[in-house]
């Protein structure tokens, strides 16, 4: 059956719509998002100006439970740990058949390319025989002016094609930390089931990983204890997770572990 949605209601903060049943990744998303929302106005209650916006503990634990059943529904059927590999294999399907899309798009524009080709080879006839003729030059000039304006929304199309890809880029990447995230809440401590590594996040819209920056990988949960101090205030600064200079270690640590959707404490 379908999951309920939450029974929160926050100045400026809309429920999210109904998933589907069972729920897809845009429904995970779209319930991680909400989380995230309901998390930062439980922050408002330390401001007398948004302080009747704020959350309780209660409504941030609410949208928790939601979007674990959420997560939950998603995965039913499935034994053990969640394996993101269907999703994964979901995305790649989509991909392929986006490629495929391009493919056909690359064909139409070839037989534009042939059909101009052809219209200036008329062009050239046209010329050989009426040189003598002005007012057949300008409507010939017309026509190019009218041919141009035609490659110019040629180009148009293929920019938009290539923002559309930038798009489902960055989503294929959001989508990805999700699933990663998801699978290790079911991972313990790592010891039987390793943890997923989720890539830093670029400015220019890629990734890392963190092995390539010279930070070890985590991959159990003694991975996370045996870090030095230096090595997590990196790995909070790379995940853009708060934190100031006085914090105590065990809560840089739990922050982190949350973060990368391990259960804490740790075991």
């Amino acid at each position: 059956m379908p999951v309920q949605l939450p029974s929160i209601h926050l100045p400026n903060i809309p429920l999210p719509p109904q998933p589907a049943d069972p729920p897809n990744l845009q429904d995970i998303h779209q319930a991680r998002l909400f989380c995230e929302r309901v998390e930062n106005r439980v922050r408002f209650r330390a401001t007398d100006v948004l302080a009747h916006e704020a959350a309780t503990n209660d409504d941030a634990a609410n949208a928790h439970l939601y979007f674990h059943r959420v997560v939950a529904a998603a995965n039913q059927g499935q034994a053990g740990p969640a394996d993101p590999q269907h999703f994964i294999q979901q995305v790649v399907q989509q991909l392929n058949n986006i490629n495929q899309q391009f493919d056909a798009v690359d064909k139409r524009f070839n037989a534009i390319d042939q059909r101009f080709n052809a219209i200036g080879e008329r062009f050239n006839a046209i010329d050989q025989r009426f040189n003598a003729i002005d007012q057949r030059f300008n409507v010939i000039d017309q026509k190019f002016d009218a041919m141009n304006q035609q490659f110019n929304n040629v180009n148009d199309h293929l920019g938009r094609v290539d923002d559309r890809l930038n798009r489902m880029e960055r989503g294929q990447i959001d989508m990805t930390e999700i699933l990663y995230k998801t699978y290790n809440q079911g991972c313990a401590d790592g010891t039987e089931c390793q943890y997923k590594v989720i890539p830093f996040h670029l400015p220019n819209g890629g990734t890392e990983l963190p092995q390539m920056v010279g930070l070890p990988a985590l991959r159990d949960a003694q991975s996370i204890v045996n870090l030095t101090d230096a090595e997590l205030n990196l790995y909070l600064n790379r995940y853009g997770i708060p934190r100031v200079g006085n914090l105590r270690r065990e809560t840089k640590l739990r922050r982190l572990t949350v973060f990368l959707g391990i259960p804490w404490p740790l075991r």
